[in-house]
C-alpha cells in the first residue's frame, strides 16, 4: 500500500491489476485508477488496535 505522500501512477495499477490476472479497457482503467487513491485511503483510516480474535462487528445487540 501506498503511503500518503505517494500516489500510484497508471503503470503502477496496471501491473497490480496484471499480477491478479485482470486486463481493462483504457476507460475502466481511469476510472479504476481514480477509485484506488480513495480505497488506500479509507483502509488507511481503519482501526489498526484490535486485536485478531476481538470481533467489532458484533456491535449490535441481538433481540429475541
Amino acid at each position: 500500500m501506498a503511503d500518503e505522500r505517494h500516489k500510484l501512477s497508471e503503470e503502477e495499477v496496471t501491473f497490480m491489476l496484471k499480477r491478479a490476472g485482470l486486463t481493462l479497457p483504457a476507460g475502466q482503467l481511469e476510472k479504476f485508477c481514480a477509485v484506488v487513491a480513495r480505497l488506500e485511503a479509507a483502509a488507511r483510516r481503519l482501526r489498526k488496535d484490535l486485536k485478531r480474535n476481538d470481533e467489532p462487528a458484533s456491535v449490535f445487540p441481538i433481540r429475541r
